[in-house]
């Protein structure tokens, strides 16, 4: 069958354009972790920016501060394109408390604590052949057909309460910690675009594209409802630590768990239409955009509106910090599950001062390639710490090379 829409050849743009405005903070990582201790301790943390795999950071700036993208830029950048490329980023924010209470046992401590955050992250997989195709037009491909396999892109937004239980067992001058959280997930909105096998041909002259899919889907929540609960969920995490006078290790497996969405959109997609664009006002209105116009055509699709649970991306993080008496050394190892990302792991040192502590870091993955960062401990006083940094500084040096740009804050009290 043949399908037709009537919009602008603009989606990736936008894509872009969105991606770096309102995920300008986006860090894969932080050293500002909760360790049990015997003290109270209040953390709050903010996290977000954006990378990507082969996108350099001088292209994205064009999107964050409005510029002319001449041919040279737009040659530069189609030559680092890989085969599958990755761009994402997001933006967290969350406060915990943490009581340390005294137990019966002298050689241990429970853990009571609570907590609440908000989390946006977007992601997307695309391959060389689309970016070319949003930024030099259908023209340059007249008779050409271009490959759109494995495109995939995914956002979410949601809110969270949560509730932290656990205990903290002392042996001599080791602290080994065990603790949980069990949250109340709030869904604000989430899309999710798969194109299993996709391709896109040129017409001679340049006037349309002709869309094949198969093996794909689009699902999205509820666009018609303005109500910033579209779904209610629910997530544990686990956390494993040990501490000795020099040393510390954290393991944890966050929001493993998901949201069950009321009302939400989806269509199986295995057809083929004549496509001129999908214009977008912003990253988490791609699928909303993508869902308008198959609405129209809704009768010759299988999609349906329903109440369907749907899991959230689950963190795997590894962290090791040894005190080295002048120098602190660290080791991060972090994961995603359910999002396209990619392994990532970071090491670093810090020069270990009197009243603050600065550092330097070097990453590798996540949604990018090989990056550096600077980050710093400004210690108030003996109970307060402030950190600020980025695992992307590169990205301010080096724009025509680094892919990518972050920042995160956090602060410590202890009482």
């Amino acid at each position: 069958m043949i399908l037709h829409t009537n919009s602008q050849i603009n989606s990736m743009k936008k894509i872009l354009s969105i991606v770096s405005i309102f995920l300008f903070f986006s860090a894969s990582a932080q050293n500002n972790f909760l360790f049990p201790d015997s003290s109270d301790q209040i953390i709050i943390n903010s996290i977000g920016g954006v990378a990507s795999t082969s996108i350099p950071q001088k292209f994205m700036n064009k999107f964050i501060f409005p510029d002319y993208i001449d041919n040279d830029l737009k040659n530069s950048v189609s030559n680092k394109i890989k085969a599958n490329n990755y761009f994402g980023g997001g933006f967290l924010l969350n406060a915990n408390l943490l009581l340390a209470k005294e137990n019966k046992n002298a050689d241990k401590k429970n853990l009571i604590g609570f907590g609440f955050g908000t989390n946006r992250e977007a992601s997307l997989k695309f391959p060389k052949d689309l970016f070319d195709l949003t930024f030099y037009g259908n023209k340059p491909f007249a008779n050409e057909t271009l490959n759109l396999n494995k495109t995939s892109f995914e956002s979410l937004s949601y809110s969270y309460l949560e509730l932290s239980v656990g205990q903290s067992f002392i042996n001599g001058n080791v602290t080994s910690s065990f603790w949980s959280d069990i949250g109340l997930l709030v869904g604000h909105n989430f899309s999710d675009i798969n194109f299993a096998q996709a391709s896109l041909f040129t017409e001679e002259n340049g006037d349309y594209l002709e869309f094949n899919l198969s093996e794909s889907s689009i699902a999205v929540s509820d666009t018609l409802s303005t109500s910033l609960a579209k779904g209610f969920g629910a997530k544990i995490d686990l956390f494993y630590s040990r501490q000795t006078e020099n040393s510390k290790l954290l393991i944890s497996a966050e929001n493993m768990g998901g949201i069950f969405w009321q009302n939400s959109s989806s269509a199986q997609l295995d057809t083929t239409f004549n496509f001129e664009g999908i214009e977008i006002g912003d990253i988490f209105q791609l699928a909303d955009s993508v869902w308008s116009e198959l609405g129209s055509i809704d009768s010759l699709l299988n999609s349906e509106k329903k109440n369907e649970f749907r899991t959230v991306p689950v963190d795997i993080t590894v962290y090791y910090r040894k005190n080295l008496e002048l120098i602190l050394f660290d080791v991060l190892v972090n994961h995603k599950l359910f999002a396209n990302y990619t392994p990532y792991i970071r090491t670093g040192l810090n020069f270990n001062l009197p009243l603050f502590n600065p550092g330097a870091t070097i990453a590798y993955g996540g949604y990018s390639g090989l990056r550096a960062g600077l980050n710093t401990d400004i210690k108030i006083i003996d109970a307060l710490k402030i950190q600020i940094g980025t695992n992307n500084i590169l990205g301010a040096i080096i724009p025509d090379s680094a892919t990518s740009l972050d920042a995160y804050a956090g602060v410590r009290l202890k009482f």
